[in-house]
């Protein structure tokens, strides 16, 4: 499994569930960690003097002194420590992170390699020689250029609230919840603040890459989970599996809560970052440089930190980076990333490149205001029993992730289990006392994560927590599951229309626990203005879930909106969820049924075959011409029947995507195009008032512009040579509302424009903090610059114009004019605007370029909420 947006969707998913518990400031006690001993020549037994003994990931310290002894006090203790010293080199050595005080003996070997040659210009930072060797060297060390590798790996994640205040605790809820933890021993983080834990997860996998062409696989063998019930454990396993933080610093930017960050080591090192040569150690078996980096501007997306480069192939071997308080950054009190590397071999015993062979993670997150809590999110990988150049057929990798049926781990205590079932929980306790013990070594399960998990089984004991437990899932998912059945989706259960009056919609869809292979969605609706009762019921039976294959049926009788399937929406559900409020212009009722077959022969290529049939029926004054050529003698009707077949091929190459359930969600394409290609053929053989056929396209992608931030474009076309009436035709998709939606005409109304045939561009780029980071006193806001443009190239044809019918619907009522655009000169808008506004609302300006007639305005200023890190 590649980055998967870690934090982007899983810290911050959980974090939702962490404010829906709590939510007020925070304050703290403090405790001091003394760690002392003595620093010895690993051969001789002598102190080493002035020896540099200091926290791994902090920015603690101290000096042995003559006799090689020394004393270490801190409130932030990390699980380890690492001594340097002139001529001995560096070593890491675990420590006990929950005693206060701990007397330790560090045995330092001496360095003995000779170092290889850097060329340092005259003038020239020593640093930078060796960062052109590592950069030199990228084919040798860089993993991502093995031909194809595997590994087992070990992952350890942890969420615990770090803050409880006086205020905070005279909520019911948590008096309840603490009054249960003092009967604990409590666990504190490296600050020496009690923690209140939520979820503790241990996982399993079996990781491949190949890279010709790049395809990627995870195994989630094992989990074990522990925590607050607000994510299914399916999901939680695909988003803690052992790669799931295995960045790869070579690359130019990291991926890291949905931001690129600037890597010490990519191509543009050199503009980002102020590098310091600090000393010449021993990492392990490797004689090192010791190179500290800070970022040259304190508000961009960068690291600060140390890194460790091997002197004799000048790879990278230890990373310790972490995101500085100033960045431009949401949510986030602290950001460290730990990272160890060592030289994999192949089969003939050839070092051919760095493997991560341990990282840790740790994210404290907070909410917006300084009344907000806390949450601190930490995750610990091993990685081992590496294989090279022994890729996979590939199909193979053709699913991302996948989870083993033994993947879920009994939870009920063994002492409570009778016949097969204690002994599968005995054989699975062995099982993981081995992979703690030959995959976790020092990152596995310790003492203070068992009083971790005691602590949690204490909290969810406490009968408040499951009702928030219930009310939280519900916000972040949208559903509340009961059994085989979730019932929502909630933001779809209520609206309010000029044409519906309220609307009130109950659904419901079956889960994994009720099949693996059948899903069943169907949903009942009432407005109380129109009287009418609508719903629909949907029908899928997956027949391959290696290869995606679906065969379903679907019908529906609903009120809709011309210009607002998802299609045209680009998926934007809360836009969707929206549209149903207020003025609804271009109302019909359709009634509708579809039998589709959909399937993924290759991975990254699905191709889906649909026959349905739908009804229009206009709630605005619309009829057209049966008979376009007698012009005004020709009959008129208002409504249709549309019978038709259609193939759609949808091209995703690198996409990833996880499954929650029996649902399949993307979550990221690489930065690739995902392009879709439909050609719909419609028919009178089964009741079609029209045959034509209909072409069209779409696609997006996300393009990364280095220190000017990132861009995103949507790219639709669409032809049809058939006479159709305007609805029949390609709608273009205007937002009159106060909300700024992007990928849409922002200042075009609903229904504006029709053509038969055009091509759109929905540009938008964000400038992150590039402009702003770089205005004194703006730039202590964290504001952020976008800029956006939206083109439209569309005409229609005469014959297709001659179909509208001009005359009157009835006496006095004139019908709905869908206007046309001049081939010759498209429609622009182009807007700006800042977001991150108080970290949550968004400005923009558009602006309307041309077709420019009476009572069109030239430019609007709209809102939006955005969560975004």
């Amino acid at each position: 499994m590649t980055k998967l947006y870690f934090t982007k969707f899983w810290l911050f998913l959980l974090f939702l569930a962490i404010t829906s518990l709590t939510g007020h400031s925070v304050t703290a006690q403090t405790a001091t960690y003394v760690v002392s001993g003595t620093v010895v020549d690993a051969r001789s037994g002598a102190g080493i003097p002035f020896a540099s003994v200091a926290l791994v990931g902090r920015n603690a310290g101290v000096t042995s002194d003559e006799n090689g002894l020394f004393t270490l006090k801190t409130i932030r203790l990390t699980d380890s420590i690492y001594v340097s010293s002139m001529g001995f080199g560096v070593k890491r050595f675990w420590i006990d992170k929950t005693k206060l005080v701990q007397q330790v003996l560090l045995k330092l070997p001496p360095a003995g390699k000779v170092l290889q040659e850097v060329v340092v210009r005259a003038g020239e930072n020593p640093a930078w020689g060796i960062l052109r060797n590592v950069r030199r060297n990228l084919d040798k060390n860089d993993r991502s250029r093995i031909r194809a590798y595997e590994y087992d790996s070990y992952a350890k994640t942890s969420i615990s609230l770090t803050h409880i205040s006086d205020k905070l605790r005279s909520n019911p809820l948590i008096k309840k919840v603490l009054a249960a933890m003092d009967k604990k021993d409590s666990v504190t983080d490296d600050l020496g603040r009690k923690m209140m834990p939520l979820m503790m997860t241990e996982s399993v996998s079996k990781y491949y890459y190949r890279e010709s062409p790049e395809r990627r696989h995870e195994d989630i063998l094992k989990t074990r989970l522990k925590g607050m019930d607000v994510v299914e454990p399916e999901i939680i396993s695909q988003f803690v599996g052992g790669n799931a933080l295995s960045y790869n610093f070579y690359q130019n930017y990291i991926r890291v809560l949905g931001k690129d960050f600037a890597s010490p080591v990519g191509a543009d090192w050199k503009g980002w970052y102020s590098m310091y040569l600090a000393d010449t150690t021993k990492v392990g078996e490797f004689i090192c440089y010791e190179i500290q980096f800070d970022p040259k501007n304190k508000q961009d997306l960068l690291f600060t930190g140390k890194m460790w480069i091997d002197t004799t192939t000048f790879a990278l071997t230890m990373l310790e980076a972490k995101v500085g308080p100033e960045a431009n950054l949401n949510y986030v009190r602290r950001l460290e990333i730990e990272q160890e590397l060592e030289p994999a071999l192949d089969s003939a015993g050839n070092k051919i490149g760095w493997m991560p062979v341990a990282m840790r993670t740790t994210a404290e997150l907070y909410g917006i205001g300084k009344n907000s809590i806390g949450a601190m999110a930490q995750q610990v990988t091993r990685n081992g029993g590496f294989v090279l150049n022994k890729p996979k057929p590939l199909s193979f990798y053709d699913r991302t992730v996948s989870v083993a049926d033994t993947a879920k781990t009994n939870t009920v205590p063994i002492e409570e289990l009778e016949g097969d079932a204690k002994e599968d929980a005995i054989a699975e306790d062995l099982y993981w006392t081995n992979v703690r013990k030959n995959l976790g070594a020092g990152d596995s399960l310790s003492t203070a994560d068992r009083k971790v998990q005691e602590l949690i089984d204490t909290l969810r004991a406490v009968p408040l927590v499951r009702t928030t437990e219930i009310l939280t899932r519900i916000a972040t998912t949208g559903w509340y599951r009961r059994g085989p059945i979730d019932w929502g989706p909630y933001p779809y259960a209520l609206a309010v229309n000029n044409i519906e009056g309220l609307r009130l919609r109950a659904g419901f869809r079956t889960n994994g626990n009720f099949s693996k292979s059948m899903v069943l969605r169907a949903y009942a609706a009432y407005g109380t203005g129109d009287a009418r009762f609508k719903g629909g019921i949907e029908y899928d039976y997956i027949l391959s879930r290696r290869k995606w294959t679906v065969i379903g049926a679907k019908l529906a009788y609903d009120l809709e909106r011309l210009g607002f399937t998802p299609e045209l929406i680009n998926g934007n559900k809360v836009f969707y969820a929206f549209s149903r409020f207020g003025q609804y212009r271009g109302g019909y009722y359709s009634n509708s049924q579809e039998l589709y077959f959909r399937t993924e022969p290759l991975k990254g290529m699905m191709f889906t075959v649909a026959i349905g049939d739908r009804t229009f029926m206009p709630t605005f004054p619309f009829h057209y011409r049966t008979q376009p050529d007698l012009d005004n003698n020709s009959p008129t009707r208002p409504d249709f029947n549309d019978s038709y077949w259609s193939f759609e091929a949808r091209l995703a190459r690198k996409e990833t995507y996880i499954m929650d359930g029996n649902e399949r969600i993307p979550i990221a394409t690489k930065r690739t195009p995902v392009i879709w290609l439909k050609y719909t053929r419609g028919h009178r053989a089964f009741g079609g008032d029209f045959s034509y056929d209909r072409y069209s396209l779409r696609a997006f992608q996300t393009l990364k512009f280095g220190k000017l931030g990132r861009s995103s474009y949507v790219l639709q076309a669409g032809y049809t040579p058939s006479r159709l009436p305007a609805p029949l035709l390609f709608t273009h998709t205007g937002n009159p509302t106060f909300f700024f939606a992007p990928n849409t005409f922002n200042r075009m109304q609903f229904y504006e424009f029709v053509s038969d045939q055009f091509v759109t561009l929905h540009w938008q780029h964000g400038f992150d903090g590039f402009v702003f980071n770089r205005i004194p006193l703006i730039k202590k806001l964290n504001w952020r610059l976008w800029a956006n443009t939206d083109i439209l190239w569309g005409s229609r044809r005469e014959p297709n114009r001659r179909v509208d019918a001009p005359q009157d619907v009835r006496p006095g009522v004139r019908p709905t004019v869908f206007g046309s655009l001049d081939p010759k000169i498209p429609y622009i808008e182009a807007g700006y605007g800042i977001s991150n506004i108080f970290k949550l609302f968004r400005i923009q300006v558009v602006h309307r370029l041309n077709y420019l007639g009476p009572g069109v305005d030239r430019f609007v200023i709209k809102g939006g909420i955005e969560f975004s890190f």
